[in-house]
């Protein structure tokens, strides 16, 4: 049963995104005097992705990834490096998948689609292996709709490598509460998708007690900077 955090509960907060607000397509932009792209400390953070994300492919024989809110790309660019047979598709925003191209990236198809307010997979195969969202489902108006909808698109045993930030490092959601340790197992769960393992990151943030919410969550995890779940279809 998932526990919602309250007003009275002292870290309550919502980290200010509205359902209508859309990341500015200028943080990916080559433009910009530091583009995400070519940050050292992404740079890490996605060779430390990667390598999970391989995992989770070799020990499944997995062939068909599908990475939702995936930018430009950059994550996917590690994977293949290491599996270059891998058939790896995306799916962002146009100014994404201008900037995958202009870095002559590695890919399948680059699918430009509104993740925001809706799920459209009238496009998409159904014989996927594994969906990525990386630090993405936070930041749109429907969660609920985009984890059905992979449900769709998926072979029967299938993962789905979701990465959410802690709270306690000060991330904007949508969502107060969801993705609170407890509540977002629970949200995978009634949704057809179950948690198989939880993985910290190397980055830390402050310590602050748990909440209701994540009574739970691994007192290795507290501090993890976000948390990497890797759950499998029902």
């Amino acid at each position: 049963m998932a526990v919602y955090r309250t007003q009275g509960d002292v870290n309550f907060k919502n980290y200010g995104t509205s359902a209508i607000e859309e990341v500015s397509p200028l943080e990916w932009a080559d433009e910009l005097e530091t583009s995400r792209i070519d940050e050292q400390s992404w740079i890490e953070r996605y060779k430390y992705e990667a390598a999970a994300i391989l995992e989770v492919i070799r020990e499944n024989n997995y062939t068909k990834v599908l990475e939702l809110g995936s930018g430009p790309g950059m994550l996917s660019q590690y994977v293949l490096a290491e599996e270059p047979e891998l058939n790896y598709s995306f799916i962002d925003k146009a100014t994404s998948k201008a900037i995958f191209e202009k870095r002559k990236f590695k890919g399948t198809k680059f699918f430009v689609k509104d993740l925001m307010h809706s799920f459209d997979i009238s496009e998409l195969d159904t014989d996927y292996d594994l969906i990525i969202a990386n630090d993405f489902l936070e930041h749109i108006a429907n969660p609920s709709h985009v984890l059905y909808q992979a449900r769709e698109i998926t072979k029967d045993n299938a993962s789905f490598y979701i990465s959410v930030p802690n709270w306690r490092m000060n991330h904007e959601f949508i969502y107060r509460g969801l993705f609170d340790y407890d509540n977002f197992i629970y949200f995978c769960k009634i949704h057809g998708w179950e948690p198989e393992s939880v993985a910290g990151s190397p980055l830390q943030c402050e310590y602050k007690p748990k909440e209701s919410s994540e009574q739970e969550l691994p007192d290795s995890l507290v501090t993890s900077w976000n948390w990497y779940f890797h759950t499998k279809k029902l």
